[in-house]
């Protein structure tokens, strides 16, 4: 994937004209993060936005009591650091390298310098940022009233993004959900006992899409 096709595919800026694109990637650079290393720790400056070119980036934080929640795992073609771009403050979770990662870093003054020649950009951008706010809406309704069934399926659905495979463990699933590694094996065994998926190491190859969104909309 090349930077070019990578900036393409955040909503930030899917709206820009070519010569927008590279005259803001004339402002990005290239980082390379080795395997197990933290890229920034939760409350480090907002400096700016990554997106994933190759490897894997995973995002944790730690409870009161000293257990590591993984909040999410990101992978080539996706973006993350949106709230520190736009409003400088510290990072809102840590980010670590589960693989050797090449990264695409887009500064936050070099990114302000180009909005602001570009209103239509910036009003664009506020509709993207209203639409995720929305989504987190509905992640914690679904946290307080469906039932583990539902929201592990609703988190395979929302992963494979119209494939068939998704790259997470069971221990990074668990800590999206908030519950037991164990809660969530038993119930990825029992989809793969009903053929809905098979399971690999660090991988999950669905079968049957469709029975994981009727299992979302509760006809499962």
């Amino acid at each position: 994937m090349t930077p070019q096709e990578l900036i393409r595919l955040h909503p930030f800026f899917s709206d820009l004209s070519r010569g927008d694109v590279e005259t803001l990637l004339g402002r990005t650079t290239l980082k390379r993060i080795a395997a197990g290393r933290v890229l920034f720790s939760k409350d480090a400056p907002g400096d700016g936005l990554y997106g994933v070119l190759s490897g894997r980036i995973a995002f944790t934080m730690d409870s009161t009591e000293g257990k590591k929640l993984t909040l999410n795992a990101l992978g080539p073609g996706e973006f993350f650091g949106e709230i520190a771009l736009l409003d400088g403050k510290g990072r809102s979770a840590a980010a670590i390298a589960r693989e050797t990662s090449q990264l695409l870093f887009i500064p936050r003054e070099a990114f302000l310098a180009f909005a602001r020649e570009r209103p239509d950009t910036l009003l664009h951008i506020v509709g993207v940022v209203c639409s995720h706010l929305r989504r987190s809406t509905e992640y914690i309704a679904d946290t307080a009233f469906l039932v583990l069934q539902r929201r592990l399926a609703k988190t395979l659905v929302g992963l494979l993004d119209g494939g068939r495979e998704v790259r997470v463990s069971h221990a990074e699933l668990a800590s999206m959900l908030g519950v037991s590694r164990e809660r969530v094996s038993r119930q990825l065994a029992e989809w793969k006992e009903r053929r809905i998926l098979d399971q690999r190491r660090g991988r999950l190859m669905v079968r049957d899409a469709g029975a994981l969104e009727r299992l979302v909309s509760g006809h499962g």
